[in-house]
């Protein structure tokens, strides 16, 4: 990230009104002081999108990946299409944000742990673990955001409402998948990660009831959650049913098609190989993209 953003933010402290003495909001770097009545809100994960929209509030900037497609319309039809981009999610410009004079800034905790001073020099900032949570993390965050934009009773209805749909689902889906192994990965062009169990989409695989062989592995997030894979490595995990979010056409899977290792995998015998929007599967991570998740699995397990 870049760091030279001084200038920026001196002038949009000038302009920016004193904000009012707030309640403390613990998180994943330590507790930060949150003004009352937050207006103008910076997100710097897709996640947190799904927060703001669930209680229809619309943020000044979001970390968009300089593609603002990727906020996806159930999220515009809330939230509108006015924010300014302020960058990728792994690399935001602090310029851009601190140009927005945020009262609010939401981080990632892998992403954005080494520039949490430096954000909190531009507003107040939280840190949550979109990238490295699973599921019931992801849920757990909503309540944190809810509570810090002043939001507490309408985040809450919406968390009740959203287990509720959930459970419903787990309630169609546990008994079609009793037995069964589900592995989620996405590809590319050169390779291959799959989504551990400790993952978002591997703990929401679990909740389902599908199994497992992937072993946990220890490391960094791109080691033990999202897991660089080998077709041979693939063929060890050898679940029941294989689910892949494609970022590329052709893929690294794709290119592994004819291959005796592949052929011979469980799932592509039984021709039970799905395939996914990856961006809504991988990317998002909120509530609204599990009952996405959870709507694409029922409409798998009937095929």
């Amino acid at each position: 990230m870049k760091r030279n953003i001084f200038a920026v933010f001196g002038l949009c402290a000038a302009l920016a009104t004193t904000p009012l003495s707030a309640g403390e909001i613990t998180h994943e770097a330590g507790t930060t002081d949150v003004p009352d009545n937050v207006k103008r809100i910076v997100v710097l994960e897709f996640s947190f999108i799904d927060a703001l929209a669930s209680v229809g509030v619309a943020p000044v900037g979001i970390a968009d990946d300089n593609k603002r497609d990727r906020v996806i319309p159930a999220y515009t039809d809330i939230i509108g299409d006015e924010w300014v981009s302020v960058g990728t999610r792994k690399t935001p410009s602090l310029e851009v944000i601190a140009s927005l004079a945020p009262d609010l800034i939401i981080a990632d905790k892998t992403r954005h742990s080494a520039a949490y001073d430096t954000l909190s020099e531009i507003a107040p900032t939280i840190v949550l673990d979109s990238l490295g949570g699973d599921y019931h993390d992801s849920v757990a965050q909503m309540a944190v955001i809810g509570e810090a934009i002043g939001k507490k009773d309408e985040m809450d209805a919406r968390i009740a409402q959203h287990k509720a749909t959930m459970d419903a689902y787990v309630t169609q889906i546990t008994p079609l998948s009793e037995g069964l192994s589900a592995q989620f990965g996405v590809t590319n062009a050169t390779g291959l990660w799959l989504h551990a169990p400790v993952s978002y989409n591997g703990s929401l695989l679990e909740m389902f009831g599908f199994g497992s062989a992937m072993k946990p592995a220890e490391g960094d997030v791109y080691e033990k959650v999202y897991v660089p894979t080998t077709l041979e490595q693939l063929s060890e995990v050898n679940p029941d049913i294989l689910i892949f979010g494609a970022y590329a056409n052709p893929s690294q899977v794709d290119s592994w098609k004819g291959e005796t290792l592949f052929e011979d995998l469980t799932a592509v015998k039984s021709e039970k190989v799905y395939n996914v929007t990856a961006h809504n599967w991988s990317r998002l991570r909120g509530m609204l993209a599990a009952e996405k998740t959870a709507a694409d699995i029922v409409e798998i397990m009937k095929k």
